[in-house]
């Protein structure tokens, strides 16, 4: 809830300029989240600041007087600090609904003004994302892959940068393509790594995978080929040790027999 000071009032009819206004063009910013962010309106440090108020959105959040600060809006209590004699404001602990517009107007000692305008865009960390065939054919010599990229999260901040590295050979493959790519490859590159990179402006997470294409089929029917022989030895093989133990014991047998 806002704090009602007498200056908040004062400061609406004597400042209307410190409300963003269709005219200004704000300076873009990004933050993330649990992070902190800058905001300078002024560099000139010719003059000593007098007093500085701070907007955000539509009311007036802050106010530097007198080398104190005073925080208006309760949201940012114990998140705000005054930098550089009151040039700079440091907004920490951000948070996802911190996002919109904020305006600081400075009025230094000699009464001229410094205001900047700044259209800050909190993020979420980038989660880290999982790489999962979707589908995998093989024509002749080519290995036809469906590939895709997800996060735990799907937001429309997230982009998605596709690479791929064989040997000490990396390039990229498909830029801002979505989370799913679809690509071809000959024998010479099914052993390369193909990595998918997550990022939003100010994070970002990879995952790789390697060898999709080896012909895993070829040696899955060897080891089925050899368990078979496996299996036909321990079954034959006590037959044939039994008849051969029984073919001598059969013919004693038939030499005792009275004639």
């Amino acid at each position: 809830m806002m704090k009602h000071l007498p200056e908040c009032f004062l400061v609406l009819s004597i400042f209307p300029s410190l409300f963003v206004t269709g005219e200004v063009v704000p300076i873009r910013v990004n933050g993330l989240v649990n992070e902190s962010i800058l905001l300078s309106p002024s560099v000139d440090s010719s003059h000593s600041v007098q007093q500085v108020y701070w907007t955000f959105q539509t009311y007036i959040m802050a106010a530097y007087i007198n080398n104190e600060l005073k925080i208006i809006e309760d949201k940012f209590e114990g998140r705000l600090e005054i930098l550089d004699n009151g040039r700079s404001l440091r907004i920490g602990e951000l948070r996802l609904e911190d996002s919109g517009l904020y305006a600081g107007t400075i009025t230094f000692t000699d009464k001229s003004k410094d205001q900047k305008t700044y259209n800050l865009t909190v993020y979420d960390y980038v989660p880290v994302p999982t790489i999962r065939i979707a589908e995998m054919k093989k024509d002749g010599e080519w290995c036809n892959v469906t590939l895709n990229c997800s996060t735990s999260t799907n937001t429309s901040a997230l982009s998605y940068i596709w690479k791929y590295k064989q040997g000490s050979y990396s390039t990229m493959l498909h830029n801002n393509t979505g989370d799913t790519i679809q690509i071809s490859l000959q024998p010479e590159s099914w052993d390369m790594e193909i990595m998918c990179i997550v990022h939003n402006p100010v994070d970002r997470k990879n995952v790789s995978v390697q060898k999709i294409c080896r012909d895993y089929g070829e040696s899955d029917r060897k080891a089925i080929k050899d368990l078979t022989c496996w299996i036909k030895l321990y079954i034959y093989l006590p037959i044939l040790m039994f008849l051969s133990l029984s073919l001598p014991l059969l013919c004693l047998l038939n030499r005792r027999k009275p004639e």
